[in-house]
């Protein structure tokens, strides 16, 4: 057993306008045995202690939008990762996966892989402690529709018809994949495939959604526009990736599935991508208006407006890797919804903790006796101060599994 003594705790009970408490966690192997205001009753000479002087301790954080494919140096090149060596491209995943763990993420969900098995293979890894990583919530190649985005076959599976989804979501399950994702509709970064496009149908999605369902697996869908938004809701997916043009249909059709379905924003990758971020690496003003990216960024955000009004879950991730969105400055997802959609503080790390653990099937994201340990220790307060998240000097550690998993060595040396 082990306790975190003298702690600053941010349980993230559900209240938007939480505060961190002076407290004590006790941990029991994997789990919080007891959390309480002030100082445990415990016999200190029988475990552990561990006194954090008043740092902050919230749960351990998650983005539910990943490619951990993505290497270090990703810029916008996806046959060229599909392409590396594997041994060396295994590498670079597992570079990635401690880096989210460093930056205090302790579960992550698979977006879509570039080289097939990359997400089983580094969470058989991290399960074995053969490397440092999170929980990951694996995934296989993404999939596309017939004629669609993605659907030239080079960086995707594709499928025609509901019986060849099936069969895609079959293999990957058998793969090992718990979390697959499907090309819906378009992506403006592509101009021939606009945003607001639609792939697939609802016999294809219903379909998909009961084979993933037999394998205890869930579906995700990239979908940018209203229409796919709503087909997605009504058909079983479970995470809707972007989001971006809502409409009433797909705004009511969200909020019939709110205890069962969560809005997955990347609206970060957005604000780099309309404030020039990419230009850099060849991201063009003149792209960025062919993208239709600037309306798209606007409506989001009038967009996450409305579901927050209504009700409607949202889980952090933000399409991170590229240099615009590196690796490493994942929190950076949590700065817009309280910049730039008026998200609380506290609002926001719910997105990335609480709403995480629901939303991948975990008993996790809570401090609270019976979840699981896994935990980010900073200097400062999130809950007044969401970039504190994003400060590597403020992060202490990193506990998963009720075990030490990351310990920042400039103040540990």
């Amino acid at each position: 057993m082990m306790l975190l003594a003298n702690a600053s705790v941010l349980a993230c009970t559900g209240d938007a306008n939480e505060r961190p408490f002076d407290g004590d966690i006790l941990i029991d192997g994997t789990q919080i045995a007891h959390v309480t205001h002030g100082r445990v009753a415990a016999d200190t000479a029988a475990i552990r202690v561990v006194d954090l002087g008043g740092a902050t301790v919230l749960p351990g954080l998650g983005d539910a939008h990943v490619h951990a494919s993505w290497p270090l140096d990703f810029v916008f090149d996806h046959a060229a990762v599909a392409a590396a060596p594997e041994g060396r491209h295994m590498l670079d995943v597992a570079a990635v996966a401690a880096t989210f763990l460093a930056s205090g993420y302790t579960t992550i969900i698979g977006a879509g892989t570039t080289q097939p098995e990359d997400d089983v293979r580094i969470r058989a890894a991290i399960d074995r402690g053969w490397l440092p990583g999170p929980r990951v919530i694996p995934r296989g190649p993404m999939i596309a529709a017939a004629a669609a985005l993605g659907g030239d076959g080079e960086m995707m599976e594709v499928a025609a018809d509901a019986g060849q989804l099936t069969e895609i979501v079959r293999r990957q399950c058998d793969m090992g994949a718990t979390a697959l994702k499907l090309f819906i509709s378009g992506d403006g970064v592509v101009p021939q495939f606009p945003s607001q496009d639609v792939y697939m149908d609802d016999e294809m999605l219903t379909a998909a959604a009961a084979e993933a369902g037999k394998h205890g697996a869930f579906l995700t869908t990239h979908a940018r526009g209203s229409l796919s938004v709503a087909m997605a809701a009504r058909t079983g997916v479970r995470i809707i990736h972007h989001a971006c043009f809502l409409d009433e249909a797909a705004v009511d059709a969200l909020e019939r599935r709110k205890d069962d379905a969560w809005v997955c924003p990347g609206l970060h990758y957005l604000h780099q991508m309309t404030h020039g971020a990419a230009g850099p690496y060849g991201i063009t003003e003149e792209k960025i208006d062919a993208s239709g990216y600037r309306e798209e960024y606007r409506r989001q955000i009038e967009g996450m407006r409305r579901l927050r009004d209504a009700g409607v879950k949202f889980v952090a991730g933000g399409d991170f890797g590229h240099q615009w969105t590196r690796h490493g400055t994942y929190a950076a997802e949590l700065q817009r919804y309280v910049d730039q959609v008026g998200l609380t503080p506290v609002e926001a790390i719910h997105t990335a903790t609480r709403n995480i653990g629901e939303a991948a099937g975990l008993r996790a994201g809570v401090i609270a006796e019976g979840y699981l340990a896994d935990l980010l220790v900073v200097d400062g307060d999130p809950a007044t101060d969401i970039t504190v998240l994003q400060d590597p000097a403020r992060r202490r550690a990193v506990l998963k599994d009720g075990a030490f998993a990351y310990v920042n060595p400039e103040l540990y040396p």
